[in-house]
């Protein structure tokens, strides 16, 4: 199984983010995995199909990229992604 989790650094941007990806987007909001855990503790999972729609979306917000991180969990490990 292969699917993206963005986390947080601040309730705000968490929020915010939400609000905007769950109106396009199949969306799950869960507690930050303890194997990334940082920031506000709220993460949202998506597929791996939306990831090239959602890093587009993410970076029209006006919230700073530093206010967010994306790890891809594959192989029974998440791994940061940069761009």
């Amino acid at each position: 199984m292969e699917y993206y989790v963005i986390t947080f650094e601040s309730t705000h941007a968490a929020i915010t983010i939400e609000r905007s990806l769950k109106k396009k987007f199949k969306i799950t909001i869960l507690p930050t995995p303890r194997e990334i855990s940082h920031g506000c503790g709220i993460a949202i999972r998506f597929s791996t199909e939306d990831f090239d729609a959602i890093k587009e979306q993410l970076q029209s917000f006006p919230i700073d990229e530093k206010m967010y991180s994306i790890y891809q969990f594959t192989k029974g490990e998440y791994k940061q992604i940069t761009w």
